[in-house]
């Protein structure tokens, strides 16, 4: 930490010229102001330069809920990029949900520059989808990384476990819309209807009842993974909206499916930035358990595994060559000590008598 800065906490007690306790309470129901904002976390850090003032009359804060900490992969002026957990919306749908992607994310900004700034969402991941997601911290940036999505510059790659066994790369290109306004289910649109939506599909292992898929996303529909999947015949472990999970061959609980790889354009720089994340531990252990079964073909796909066959007629093996053991002289000529084989000697001819 800078030498020069120190926590809010103790310079508004500088400020107020009482106890600890009191400037810290002060801080957190929304009391100090840091260069004319209200700051509420008493751990910011402050330097010479910021003015740290005490505002009584002000509206009192009520302390907001202690979030759990989120992993961050990049931060900048302009944008935060995070690893989202699985079972957590990105943003709340009714005002008793307080612990989201945007909450937490939030309150890790606020605790890095001690202030408090406005989290933009520019995408979204269900909530049972884990993975790299960016935000934008500035409606600047949140307009310039729109434009990336809606242009499809953005780079997204998805794993997922889907049941059966996907026969080779598959690429989809059907529309997808909603049947109706506000429904939770999204569908393919027949007559041309919906939304243009393409996704390329890659096997990567082969898991027994289970395949391990990479899925490339050609544009960014409302469950286009899980729709064009369903769609393939091939759905998503544990999804109940597109599948049936009552009779996948294997569960971890949720939809399994993570969102692995995401690059944009920096917004101000226009550096290519990218992030690859692996899957939690829920996914992996589950590929991992499987690998070990028999069957399994865990790189990649199960065609490419087979051995080569030797061409008709021709009269090649496919067994690992062996070296043929010489065999061992008649005569008593064994090797010698320095390993070098000796000629026998040929028998004298009887002499006549």
């Amino acid at each position: 930490m800078d030498d020069a800065k120190e926590r809010l906490g103790r310079a508004a007690q500088r400020a107020l010229g009482g106890s600890y306790s009191r400037a810290k309470h002060e801080v957190l129901v929304g009391h100090v102001l840091v260069n004319g904002a209200v700051v509420a976390d008493p751990g910011a850090l402050v330097g010479p330069r910021d003015v740290v003032t005490h505002s009584p009359d002000l509206p009192r804060r009520t302390p907001a809920p202690k979030l759990p900490p989120i992993r961050v992969l990049h931060a900048d002026d302009d944008v935060l990029v995070v690893d989202k957990p699985a079972g957590l919306l990105v943003h709340p749908t009714s005002d008793s949900e307080e612990d989201t992607v945007v909450s937490r994310a939030g309150a890790e900004v606020e605790r890095r520059t001690g202030r408090h700034r406005r989290v933009h969402v520019v995408h979204r991941l269900d909530r049972e989808t884990s993975g790299v997601l960016v935000l934008a911290l500035s409606h600047a940036a949140a307009e310039h990384l729109q434009r990336q999505f809606r242009a499809h510059t953005v780079e997204r790659r998805y794993v997922a476990l889907v049941r059966g066994s996907l026969a080779g790369e598959q690429r989809v290109d059907r529309a997808i819309g909603r049947p109706r306004p506000g429904a939770r289910r999204a569908a393919l649109a027949p007559g041309g209807g919906g939304r243009r939506a393409v996704t390329v599909f890659r096997p990567l292992e082969r898991l027994g009842a289970v395949t391990l898929v990479e899925a490339v996303l050609g544009t960014g529909r409302t469950h286009q993974v899980r729709v064009h999947l369903s769609y393939l015949g091939h759905p998503v472990l544990g999804d109940s909206v597109y599948g049936e999970p009552a009779s996948d061959p294997h569960s971890i609980g949720r939809v399994a499916l993570h969102a692995e790889t995401l690059a944009f354009v920096q917004p101000s720089t226009g550096e290519r930035l990218a992030f690859r994340q692996p899957p939690p531990p829920d996914f992996s252990d589950l590929v991992a358990r499987l690998r070990r079964r028999p069957g399994a073909h865990p790189r990649g796909d199960a065609a490419s595994r087979q051995e080569p066959r030797a061409p008709r007629g021709s009269g090649a093996a496919t067994r690992p060559h062996r070296p043929r053991t010489p065999r061992r002289p008649s005569g008593g000529g064994g090797p010698t000590p320095g390993g070098t084989r000796t000629r026998p000697k040929p028998a004298r001819p009887r002499r006549r008598s």
